[in-house]
């Protein structure tokens, strides 16, 4: 009689094994869903910010590197008093910066408050220049720093440079200074304009001269300073600075046809309303 036995047929264990293999790939699967779920927060359809951040960068970036994003850099000469006759570019921006402002040759250079100049063998800072100025004159010159670490003005504004030459005094540079200013809107000042009347008494252009003097910064190149003695001026060791935002309101205020009729007193002026 024939013994009976349990082992599987070939085809139930094929069936056996498909059967596990399905039951631990959903396990595994099951598990995995359940792991992910842990380890990514749910932010509810919300982006994810840093993801964003890196990816607009790297637009940016690309931009910038297919010449979309464009910054052009202006390099400016160096601003030498001993190269200014000189046929370039430094002649080129100062007759422009001049012409600009409808000034002539009564000015060597107009220099902004962020830029640096050499008379000489001295090379100077506008910024120092007007910080020692401020402090002579009890105010606080104002500077920020830029991301770069630089120190700058909070507002440039431009200056005009005379150098000083032998037989020169203060009171001739103003006074070609201002007749330069009118030659430029069409007015022509007498060389004696300056002069006092037949009753010895101050004209209206002598007045704004005397003001003038309160309006300017000597600088000695020598000891690198403000020089409070406005009187003594050597020759190609000093220079004279005017503040043009000032000199232009100034002088815009005066009515050549009234300018007889201005005041001073030796620290306030008054000039005639224009009408």
């Amino acid at each position: 009689m024939p013994v009976k036995t349990n082992r599987p047929t070939p085809k139930r264990t094929i069936i056996a094994f498909v059967t596990a293999g399905i039951v631990i790939l959903a396990l595994i699967l099951f598990l995995g869903i359940i792991f992910l779920k842990k380890t990514i927060p749910e932010d509810n359809g919300r982006v994810d910010h840093q993801a964003a951040d890196i990816v607009n960068e790297t637009a940016a970036q690309e931009s910038s590197a297919d010449g979309i994003v464009r910054k052009e850099i202006t390099i400016l000469p160096e601003i030498n008093y001993q190269n200014l006759e000189q046929e370039g570019a430094l002649k080129s921006l100062m007759d422009e910066r001049k012409q600009k402002m409808g000034m002539g040759n009564s000015l060597d250079m107009i220099v902004n408050s962020d830029e640096q100049f050499t008379v000489g063998d001295t090379k100077i800072s506008m910024g120092e220049i007007l910080k020692q100025a401020f402090v002579e004159k009890g105010q606080v010159y104002e500077e920020s720093i830029t991301a770069s670490g630089a120190v700058v003005p909070q507002s440039v504004k431009s200056y005009g440079i005379y150098v000083v030459q032998p037989g020169d005094n203060i009171w001739n540079i103003h006074f070609d200074m201002i007749k330069d200013f009118y030659a430029q809107k069409g007015i022509r000042l007498s060389s004696e304009a300056d002069e006092p009347d037949d009753k010895g008494l101050s004209s209206g252009i002598g007045k704004i001269l005397k003001f003038s003097e309160t309006m300017v910064v000597i600088y000695n190149l020598k000891e690198n300073k403000v020089d409070s003695n406005i009187d003594l001026i050597e020759p190609l060791s000093k220079i004279v600075v005017y503040n043009m935002d000032e000199v232009f309101s100034f002088l815009t205020e005066i009515n050549p046809d009234n300018i007889d009729r201005i005041q001073f007193d030796g620290k306030t002026i008054w000039i005639p309303t224009r009408k």
